[in-house]
């Protein structure tokens, strides 16, 4: 029992680790779609002719 809660302390440890490098791969690639859906729209305004 003792070595089973060692090794759960360990997996669970690994996993609120590699939170903080999920964390900022998630803002990072939310970041980038968002700036890339807003300048796609921008150039479309521009082929388009603007807003209506």
């Amino acid at each position: 029992m003792k070595r089973n809660l060692i090794i759960a302390s360990i997996l669970i440890g690994g996993i609120f680790g590699l939170l903080p490098l999920i964390a900022k791969i998630a803002i990072f690639a939310g970041l980038a779609l968002y700036l890339f859906n807003a300048y796609d729209e921008y150039d479309y305004q521009l082929r388009t002719g603007g807003h209506k």
